[in-house]
């Protein structure tokens, strides 16, 4: 049985966050397609239209090149870079639906632009929707402020997915220390059936599918993250697909913590300029937190779908020491692996690249760079 662990947070970082906005950028990367032939050779892009499967252009402008970037999980790929002309030109004429609840299955399916989500809910029937409203990475709250945000938008787009398939429940699960989001949807849930709250320990892991699910004892429900039912309220309601999200800046490293609101496609070096004039020459970069996430360079790094936030820290003179053998990385790891095989000997071992091993060590070993394949002593 997988014993989940509550991390030691800082609480000088765990300050309010506040909203900004970065909508108006003036260029945006997309990387190319898998396969080159996917891609819509157009050079006049008009806003939320397709280049490839997926993937929508956030803004109208015109093709002007082609320039190497950086994603959240650190590769470098080549992206087609387009000039904003600020038209906000669309080809998207669809009008705004007034109800959701009365979609028929087909229509539901054929309003959503992702082809992956719309696979995950083209199923016969449900049981049970468990909605994961939990931020596991300390320091990133991009769900909470989503769901703060556009609760109603949330709970009616579940009300919608309860009326497909009939007498499936939803769960939604939260932080049992999560205070405003959990008031947030107590205003409003008594107005709809079938749905709760469930709450769950402040435990690092918990709100990811397997953990999740173990947790509440639902192992057939269908998974999804609030900003994925978030998203098929824009797809339901608007008919458009999403190009833009929320993504979290916050560290010692900043004077001020915020959740941006920004495009896809956007250089994140822009948003830094923007809302960020101090010196940052010594401070450590985290894409996607300092747990699961990875240490990179802001420079050519882009917005997608996969990027959450950015930690910065200031610089630490942590020096690794040798291996004392205490075990407890074999300890802590939530899927049972041993990373001192993958430190010491170098072999490959199941991995989900959650940092447990690395935040536990004493000696303050990268064991990730080990279980990753990077290094080897």
């Amino acid at each position: 049985m997988t014993k989940l662990v509550k991390l030691d947070i800082d609480s000088t970082l765990t300050k309010e966050l506040e909203l900004k906005e970065f909508n108006t950028p003036d260029f945006i990367y997309v990387p190319f397609p898998p396969k080159k032939e996917d891609l819509k050779k157009e050079v006049h892009i008009k806003k939320e239209s397709a280049f490839y499967q997926n993937v929508y252009s956030p803004v109208s402008g015109k093709l002007t090149g082609v320039d190497s970037c950086l994603l959240a999980n650190g590769k470098k790929v080549n992206c087609m870079v387009i000039q904003n002309d600020f038209q906000e030109k669309s080809e998207q004429t669809k009008p705004i639906r007034k109800k959701l609840n009365h979609l028929t299955k087909n229509e539901f399916l054929e309003s959503i632009y992702d082809s992956r989500l719309k696979k995950r809910l083209n199923v016969d029937t449900v049981s049970t929707f468990l909605i994961s409203g939990i931020d596991d990475e300390p320091y990133i709250e991009n769900e909470s402020f989503l769901q703060q945000e556009n609760t109603k938008c949330i709970v009616d787009t579940l009300d919608a997915l309860l009326t497909l398939y009939p007498e499936s429940k939803a769960y939604i699960a939260l932080k049992n220390t999560d205070s405003k989001t959990i008031l947030a949807y107590q205003n409003i849930l008594g107005m709809y059936k079938n749905m709760e709250i469930k709450l769950v320990d402040d435990l690092y892991l918990i709100g990811k599918e397997p953990f999740l699910k173990r947790t509440l004892k639902v192992q057939d429900a269908l998974f999804l993250k609030a900003s994925e039912v978030y998203e098929l309220y824009i797809n339901l309601k608007k008919n458009r697909p999403v190009v833009e999200k929320y993504i979290t800046i916050n560290g010692s490293g900043v004077s001020k913590p915020y959740i941006i609101k920004t495009k896809f496609g956007v250089n994140v070096a822009s948003i830094f300029n923007k809302y960020y004039i101090e010196d940052l020459s010594n401070c450590s970069f985290y894409v996607n937190g300092m747990m699961g996430g990875i240490q990179l360079d802001l420079n050519h790094l882009i917005v997608t779908k996969e990027l959450d936030g950015i930690l910065v820290m200031k610089k630490e003179n942590r020096v690794p020491k040798s291996c004392i053998k205490c075990g407890k990385c074999i300890s802590i790891c939530p899927i049972h692996s041993n990373p001192m095989l993958a430190y010491k000997l170098g072999r490959k071992v199941p991995c989900i690249h959650c940092g447990l091993c690395t935040y536990i060590c004493p000696s303050y070993i990268p064991l990730e760079k080990y279980l990753s394949g990077e290094e080897n002593e």
